[in-house]
């Protein structure tokens, strides 16, 4: 989270997210001024961490997002 918090490249295209599911909101709050128009966002066991699926499954957010996988998130940054 210090790492993220400073130091990001101006545009990000891709973000994987593979570490403490509950973090996985706050790791957005992070990158996401730093998204791309079609960044993409794979979050691993995603169902495990509801209130980062909420936000990206709604589409007033600005993402487009499908299950992949069994266990899978893929997430398209529309704006």
């Amino acid at each position: 989270m210090q790492t993220l918090a400073r130091d990001l490249p101006e545009y990000i295209d891709l973000v994987l997210l593979d570490g403490a599911k509950s973090l996985y909101p706050e790791v957005l709050d992070l990158v996401e001024d730093h998204l791309k128009p079609r960044a993409f966002l794979v979050a691993d066991n995603a169902d495990y961490c509801p209130e980062y699926l909420e936000r990206v499954r709604a589409p007033a957010n600005g993402y487009l997002s499908i299950p992949f996988a069994d266990d899978v998130e893929l997430s398209m940054r529309m704006a």
